[in-house]
């Protein structure tokens, strides 16, 4: 009607308004748009992907994995496994020190029989984590990695160096010992270099020393 009152937005044009606004890094905008629109569909996890991370980028993290979770269960609950897969994924990227998003993930991949997917996610997540203050966290994701793959070698040294920098050089050095007898040439070199970086002394050092050249 000419003079009749302006019929207001309807739920997919709030959600398209929100995707310019976004799309222009307005992003106050956006999520009050995205906003309006869950309040009507409250659970709608192809709108809660999208604010989810721009609640990230505001600081309001716990906002922020509220919606991470809320849109993956949706898609569980609509038997989408793959995609709550993701967003699972993108939320442990989102927040790397949150390690139960990681377990998560993994938890997910073995359920489908991915193993070493489920050590990759792991790795992935301690990659992240190069803080002083995140030690505790890489700690909790390589003990995860290798209690799914305890045979691998590069995870094992850096859990090793982690936790003598956690004041925990017992506990390293139990976890380099069995290496020593495990292997040799260049591996073993690398195991006892680690161990004197953990533990150094005269005697640490000239067990390295000796095993130069077959690490050569």
């Amino acid at each position: 009607m000419l003079f009749g009152k302006k019929e207001p937005p309807t739920r997919s044009e709030i959600i398209t308004e929100a995707d310019v606004a976004r799309s222009k890094g307005k992003l106050k905008k956006a999520i009050a748009g995205y906003r309006k629109a869950l309040e009507m569909e409250p659970k709608d996890p192809a709108v809660h992907v999208k604010l989810a991370p721009l609640l990230a980028r505001v600081n309001e993290a716990e906002a922020s994995l509220q919606s991470f979770r809320t849109a993956a269960q949706g898609h569980l609950d609509k038997g989408f496994a793959d995609k709550a897969l993701a967003v699972y994924t993108q939320a442990a990227e989102t927040f790397p020190t949150q390690v139960n998003l990681w377990q998560q993930v993994a938890q997910m991949n073995l359920a489908k029989g991915r193993r070493a997917d489920a050590v990759k996610m792991f790795l992935r997540g301690r990659l992240l984590l190069r803080g002083k203050d995140e030690r505790r966290e890489a700690i909790a994701l390589l003990k995860e990695a290798l209690a799914l793959e305890p045979t691998l070698f590069d995870p094992r040294l850096d859990l090793a160096l982690l936790l003598s920098r956690q004041y925990l050089p017992a506990e390293a050095m139990a976890l380099l010992d069995p290496m020593v007898k495990e292997l040799k040439g260049a591996q073993l070199r690398q195991v006892r270099w680690t161990m004197f970086r953990v533990s150094p002394s005269l005697g640490a050092l000239w067990r390295w020393l000796r095993n130069a050249p077959a690490g050569g």
